[in-house]
This record gives C-alpha cells, structure tokens and sequence, in this order.
C-alpha cells in the first residue's frame, strides 16, 4: 500500500514539525512553496496523499493541488488554511474536489485522524480501479478466446495486425493506446454475424455484391453494441463502429463525422487491417503501402506515414518448428494448425495468430482426438 505523503508550505518550521510528528506513520517529504510542490510531485510521486498551506506565494494551494491532480488522478488532496482565507478556500475546494478542508492553526491528533481517513481513501479509490482494470482485462480475454475457437481464420488477423498497431499508435502519441489496443482484439466481435463465405471473400479482397456489402458494413455497429454494454469500454467501442470510417467521410457510420473526429485508433485500424489484407493477397510490404498511399480520401495520411516507418524499422525475427508441447505464450504461428479427423480436414488455428496460454491448451486438448500435423512452424522477436 501506498504509505507516501507529500507536505507543501512556505512555512518551513512547520514543514519540520509536520515530518518529525509522522514520520512512524508514512514516508513523508517535505516542499516549500508550491513550486517546490509540483516538482515534488513529479519527481518522487505518485503520493497517496497531498497536503499543502492555502496562501503561498507565486501560486495558491489550490491551484498547485489541481497542477498534481493532472499528473496523479489518484492522490488524495488535502487542504490547510487561516481564517481569513476561509470563504476563497471553501469555495475552490468545493469546484476542485478536495478531500478536507482543514484550519489553522491544526493539532497534531487532527492531522493523523485526518491522515489516516485520507489513506484509507486512497486504497478505496486504487483498490476499485484495479478490480475494475482486472475485470475489464478478463472479459476482454473471455471474449477473445470465444472469438479464436468460433473464427479462427479471423482471429489470426488479430495477431498479425497488433504490433503494426502498437507500433503506429505510440509514433502517433496515441492518448489511449488500451482502448485503440482493445478495440483491435475486439474489431472482428461482429464477423460472428457473417457467413463464412463472405469472410472468406473479404479476406481475399474479392469484390461483393451490393448486399454482400451492407451485410458486412453492418458488423462494425453490431459488435460495438455488443461492446458498450461493459462498463468502462465506451472509447473500445467507438472504434470498433469507426473502423470502416473513411477519413475523408465515405464508409460507415454515414452519420459520423470525418478526419480527425474519427477516434484515433479506428483511423488506425483501418489502415494496418486492410494493409494485413493485401499482405494475405501476395503483396510485399512496400508495395502494400503504396496501394494504401493510393486510395485517396480514405486513410488518415499521418496514419499511413506511420505504419510506413514502422515497416522500415521492423524488427528481425526467427523461425523454427516445434512440436505442440514446445509451444510457448508469444510465438505466431507461420503456417496454419490443421488437423485430421478420420477423412475430415480441421482448421485448427489459423497462421499469424500470436499464441497465448489459453491458445496453447486448446491445440494440446485437440490433440487427443484429432491427428495434428508436427512439427509447426513459428516465429519468435529476435
């Protein structure tokens, strides 16, 4: 647990007091002045708590407590003042959601009390966000893990398009690279809608007919729907519905707005998905991304330029064949698992998927029923 408190005055006597007094109740720092505060903050935080004077020079309490609260959303933050400040303190606390309000001059039982409210504070408001973080986690694992047994031909995509993803969402300062990460696990939910046959000409860049065209264009919605039931996920699942956005307005949702207002990880799916496609098509890298180059109006160009870097500076990687029992978390596979099953031949799992635990145990359980072909072929980073 989180035992670290932060002092901020412009009083160092009291600074000294306040460390000698709790110094056997948590790892105390002390900062005079509030810009001393904020460099406080950012160089030896997170804090779990935060108490600072209200009436110092250069800056109030109260702005240098939101100046923290930008950098560390968890911090509890406390606030000390004189009588005379008493109307302006109350007020900022009440627009600034300060934890306690507490007056001049405070007696060290006050303090403590007060200290200990605010830690236990502090491990409801973290304890919350990692139970909410795990559950989240686990229901986009779940999710994945049906979606590869019931498609995994598509689901192979997945793992073939993550790390171009990663790759162009941290060249592009991505804000949230969770969500656009998640809504790439999640992006094919909605191809458990579509008949095989249409996937598989999808996947091969075959043309469709005009209502092969609206069924497909249709699962991007279907699979966000499904999304924005789970709390918390309302970013995944804007992009799961943008992803057949057209940067210059085209595609789907029709309504929703172009450019730069397509969240940032669908302008980013778009693109790395449909370069995987030409890829699957016999395309080399290069000459994939001139075809994307090509299409005007219906990629972010800042988005291709990325995934164009990305290309040039990918790293190097081994291939080997191993048998099933030798399989570890983070291997792709390079070519497909297919099994026998008397005279019946079975996709197994589909090459380019990025195995997993999970992955790992459904090939070994197989085993016992259908004739797998072994060794396989897998790649690793070198």
């Amino acid at each position: 647990m989180n035992r670290k408190v932060l002092f901020v005055d412009d009083d160092v006597n009291l600074l000294e007091s306040f460390s000698r007094q709790l110094r056997k109740k948590a790892e105390v720092t002390i900062a005079e002045g509030a810009k001393a505060g904020i460099e406080a903050a950012a160089r030896q935080g997170p804090f779990a708590v935060v108490i600072s004077d209200y009436s110092m020079p250069v800056m109030n309490g109260v702005d240098m407590l939101r100046v923290i609260r930008h950098g560390s959303q968890d911090t509890v933050r406390i606030l000390l003042t004189g009588h005379a400040d008493l109307e302006v303190a109350i007020q900022a606390v009440n627009e600034s959601n300060i934890f306690r309000l507490l007056t001049k001059p405070c007696s060290p039982e006050t303090i403590e009390k007060v200290l200990n409210d605010a830690f236990r504070h502090h491990d409801l408001i973290t304890g919350e966000r990692d139970l909410m973080e795990k559950t989240l986690k686990g229901s986009v694992s779940v999710l994945c893990d049906i979606i590869s047994l019931v498609k995994p031909d598509v689901f192979g995509r997945v793992s073939r398009i993550l790390p171009f993803l990663r790759w162009v969402s941290k060249r592009l300062d991505d804000p949230q690279p969770w969500e656009t990460e998640t809504a790439a696990m999640l992006s094919v939910l909605g191809f458990i809608t579509l008949p095989d046959l249409l996937i598989h000409k999808v996947e091969k860049g075959k043309p469709l007919t005009e209502s092969e065209v609206q069924q497909f264009m249709a699962h991007p919605a279907f699979g966000a729907k499904l999304l924005s039931r789970i709390p918390r996920m309302e970013g995944v699942a804007a992009i799961v519905a943008n992803q057949e956005k057209h940067f210059e307005g085209g595609g789907e949702p029709k309504n929703a707005p172009p450019g730069v207002a397509i969240p940032l990880g669908a302008r980013i799916l778009k693109a790395v998905v449909d370069f995987d496609i030409l890829l699957a098509n016999g395309m080399s890298k290069t000459e994939a991304i001139t075809k994307l180059e090509r299409r005007k109006g219906i990629y972010d160009p800042n988005v291709v330029s990325a995934l164009a870097e990305a290309i040039n500076e990918q790293g190097r990687y081994a291939m080997q064949k191993v048998h099933l029992h030798s399989l570890a978390a983070g291997m792709i596979l390079a070519e497909d698992i297919v099994g026998q099953r008397g005279n019946e031949t079975v996709l197994l799992m589909a090459k380019g998927r990025e195995l997993n635990e999970t992955a790992i145990e459904y090939l070994l359980d197989n085993m016992r029923t259908i004739k797998i072909n072994q060794p396989v072929a897998v790649i690793q980073p070198i």
